[in-house]
């Protein structure tokens, strides 16, 4: 058993170093660019905070509220739901890119932190 165990574990290290050697995919042409993602997911997971304080007693309500100032987020950065949601197929796809992006949502958050802007 310990040895299928060690060979189990050499090959995942093989793959794994394999894979981190690969050059990172192009994004097609129609993804949004990683920096407006990473603001668009920062705007998004303070929508997320805001309306789960709102504290609404029908998850319906919650819903309604949520889905409006996604709209409006969606709004600012003038990308339609169907293309942000392609992109974050894609990005989900490619974990090596998706970290990427969350380490600068996280930037972002701090930053806005910081600047008391958020709690």
């Amino acid at each position: 058993m310990k040895i299928l165990t060690k060979k189990i574990f050499l090959h995942l290290a093989i793959i794994s170093t394999l894979i981190s050697c690969l050059e990172k995919p192009k994004p097609p042409a129609n993804v949004i660019d990683q920096k407006t993602m990473a603001k668009i997911l920062a705007d998004i997971h303070l929508t997320e905070a805001k309306v789960n304080r709102l504290s609404f007693q029908a998850y319906d309500s919650t819903q309604v509220v949520f889905n409006e100032l996604e709209r409006r987020i969606m709004a600012k950065y003038k990308v339609d739901t169907t293309r942000y949601k392609a992109s974050y197929r894609f990005y989900a796809e490619n974990p090596e890119l998706m970290v990427d992006i969350y380490n600068e949502t996280l930037n972002i958050l701090d930053d806005k932190k910081k600047r008391k802007e958020i709690n």
